[in-house]
């Protein structure tokens, strides 16, 4: 990398790549909260949020 040529991340790296790492970086989709959230299948919501919209996206209460 002669001649001040700067390295450039490869462009997954980016995507990964957030400002707020750890339990700051996660917030419900909903709502904003950040405790109680259920992250399983990837949906960042919280339990207060899920309750109310789990029938609406396929969840079944048994």
């Amino acid at each position: 990398m002669a001649g001040g040529e700067k390295r450039k991340k490869p462009s997954a790296m980016k995507k990964l790549w957030t400002r707020y790492k750890g339990k700051g970086g996660r917030k419900c989709r909903f709502c904003g909260n950040a405790r109680g959230l259920v992250r399983s299948y990837n949906l960042r919501i919280c339990r207060r949020c899920f309750r109310e919209v789990g029938e609406q996206i396929g969840f079944r209460k048994y």
